[in-house]
């Protein structure tokens, strides 16, 4: 398969082709024969031709087949001309997590000549249903999403792709119930490599702060839990904190004040983010604590933030330009990508000085 661009979009430009040279009312092939001709689906040939049908390039008799219009080889030589688009939908783009995802997509789409439409949710389903809808409108050939965790979900939407044709793909976390291919990073090892790696520098007190429970917080928080099993070491809930809000300000640092207070505190603390992290130094810094020496700290998401704080953040790095890479590589050959769905990409954790090399 030539993977160029979409493949029912190939198919249809084969079609085009092939039909230019018809006449006018002159009768299609069947579409089992097309399916072998074209060596595609008989779902994406009924694609194509529908569409070819809807711009006047086709019509259909019932019971008869399908045909050639008046107007083909004007309409066939304008069509050629015409862009692939697809729609984006991410959070927010100056998030420090998307443009390595962003950039991923845009250099896949420019390999190929499609044109991308960003979109920012602000993490809201309702403002993701908006912007899905209004994709749909605007005709895009296929959709690439960072879902939305905020607010109440409306699986409207991707029943309403699905009814148009318009193949899409998750990217970075997947939405529960709707069946489509994805491309996420291992958060589950993330977390238990994270946890693993401050056992290994000598913790025996280890806390968790985080985002509010989802998807990504919640595998995040089971890889925790999983490193401290395994060593035999207890959980402790009063050393859990999953904060209220998902707001950036001031996050991290009440919930490590809090965790600071306790008779007993952590020796090391694993966070959600960076920003998280950012937000435990402050708090440390004001009780006249050292990170990596005092308490050593693990982070997530491995940003600019880690080399710009005192003490350079531990942080896992997720492999987000891959992310991006690989979920517009599903959505180029999305045939072969409902075949094998789900990609997982691993993480690597990057050790520098807030918890010391492994001992």
């Amino acid at each position: 398969m030539n993977t160029n661009s979409l493949r029912y979009l190939q198919v249809k430009e084969q079609l085009i082709q092939h039909i230019s040279s018809l006449r006018p009312h002159e009768r299609l092939p069947s579409r089992t024969d097309l399916s072998k001709v074209y060596q595609a689906a008989r779902t994406t040939i009924e694609r194509a031709i529908s569409e070819l049908i809807g711009e006047g390039i086709l019509y259909a008799k019932d019971g008869s087949g399908t045909y050639v219009s008046e107007a083909i080889r004007g309409r066939a030589v304008r069509r050629k001309t015409e862009l692939t688009t697809w729609g984006l939908l991410i959070p927010d783009i100056l998030h420090y997590i998307y443009p390595g995802i962003v950039r991923g997509i845009s250099d896949v789409a420019n390999d190929h000549d499609v044109n991308v439409l960003i979109c920012n949710t602000d993490n809201s389903y309702e403002k993701q249903t908006k912007h899905i809808n209004k994709l749909i409108d605007s005709g895009v050939q296929g959709m690439i999403m960072v879902p939305a965790i905020s607010g109440t979900i409306d699986l409207e939407p991707f029943y309403k792709l699905t009814e148009a044709g318009i193949p899409f793909v998750f990217c970075h976390r997947m939405v529960e119930g709707i069946q489509a291919p994805r491309v996420i990073s291992n958060n589950f090892y993330a977390g238990y490599m994270a946890t693993k790696h401050l056992i290994a520098a000598g913790c025996t007190r280890i806390a968790f702060i985080s985002r509010p429970v989802y998807s990504t917080s919640s595998e995040r928080y089971q890889g925790y839990a999983s490193a401290l099993a395994e060593a035999s070491m207890p959980l402790r809930q009063d050393q859990v904190v999953f904060e209220a809000t998902f707001d950036t300000d001031g996050e991290g640092y009440a919930s490590a004040q809090q965790l600071l207070r306790q008779e007993e505190r952590p020796d090391g603390i694993f966070c959600f983010n960076d920003g998280i992290a950012k937000g435990a130094y402050d708090a440390l810094t004001e009780l006249g604590l050292k990170v990596g020496q005092d308490i050593k700290i693990v982070a997530c998401d491995n940003t600019n933030i880690c080399e710009t704080l005192p003490t350079k953040l531990s942080s896992v790095k997720l492999p987000t330009y891959e992310m991006g890479v690989q979920a517009a590589q599903m959505l180029v050959d999305h045939d072969a990508s409902l075949r094998n769905p789900t990609l997982l990409l691993q993480p690597e954790l990057i050790i520098r000085e807030s918890s010391g090399p492994v001992v």
